[in-house]
């Protein structure tokens, strides 16, 4: 498994991201339940509203397949997304059989 950043910009519509966030949250909840999410959460000032995830999969191509089943991709309020493979090197000891990468 390796770790990837999934990084969302959400449309310009406050009420739209509200309206859909708490399906997203359950399908984010149930990521994490599976052990594929590790850490989520919205990004804030500065810059647009967007979101990170901190996924721990096996390839960028189920980062992209996580990422079309959100129900925020669904109902159009994912502007933008990237994906970033990503190397955790401080804090490892706070993901047990995570190593620390450079």
């Amino acid at each position: 498994m390796a770790l990837f950043a999934l990084i969302y910009r959400y449309i310009d519509d406050p009420d739209a991201v509200s309206q859909h966030r708490p399906e997203h949250r359950a399908y984010l909840r149930s990521l994490s339940d599976g052990g594929q999410l590790l850490l989520a959460g919205p990004l804030g000032e500065p810059g647009p509203a967007g979101g990170l995830l901190v996924l721990d999969v096996e390839s960028a191509e189920r980062v992209q397949q996580i990422a079309d089943d959100d129900p925020f991709h669904a109902h159009g309020v994912v502007a933008e997304r990237t994906v970033h493979l990503w190397t955790l090197s401080i804090g490892a000891d706070r993901f047990p059989g995570r190593p620390a990468g450079g």
